[in-house]
């Protein structure tokens, strides 16, 4: 009798949690958290040519037709953001994608074509981009000046984690 007790006590134990686990993840009720702020990339989209420079990520501003009001907000976001990566800076290349010449573009800026047809997802967007020039992830235009603030702190954290995993020499 007590070893029949023992082994149902001991079968409870181990099967209560595993039960416990399988409802918890097959009902939702468990918050799988956030790892990225950005949207991923749903499919591979090579967006600009491989980079030989030095910087292996590409911060990339893509406006749909011509850069309005709202790819100046992008620019000017990104170009705040690259100055405070500070001595990350080197790893890091902003870059607009487009055709049409802008009349003030920053010095640490450069300008590309892209290197095929963008898909519209990817269109007033501002993108990272590895060495490659394939598009990882995807963040919106800022609109606001509220939003710039969200979109480059967004924007920075996804970034210096990928500064930091990144294992290519640079």
């Amino acid at each position: 009798m007590a070893k029949n007790k023992f082994l149902l006590l001991f079968i409870l134990c181990c099967a209560v949690p595993l039960l416990l686990a399988y409802l918890v993840l097959n009902f939702g009720w468990f918050d799988r958290g956030v790892t990225s702020n950005g949207q991923w990339q749903t499919e591979e989209e090579f967006v600009l040519t491989p980079s030989s420079e030095q910087a292996h990520w590409r911060i990339a501003v893509l406006p749909a037709k011509q850069c309005t009001e709202l790819c100046q907000n992008a620019i000017y976001t990104v170009q705040q953001l690259y100055i405070g990566l500070g001595r990350k800076q080197q790893q890091v290349q902003p870059v607009l994608v487009s055709t049409e010449s802008l009349p003030v573009l920053p010095n640490s800026f450069s300008q590309q074509a892209a290197k095929q047809n963008i898909s519209t997802e990817l269109l007033n967007q501002i993108v990272l981009i590895d060495h490659q020039g394939l598009a990882l992830l995807r963040y919106p235009m800022p609109s606001t000046e509220a939003e710039m603030v969200l979109t480059a702190k967004a924007l920075r954290q996804d970034l210096l984690k990928l500064l930091n995993y990144d294992r290519t020499d640079v």
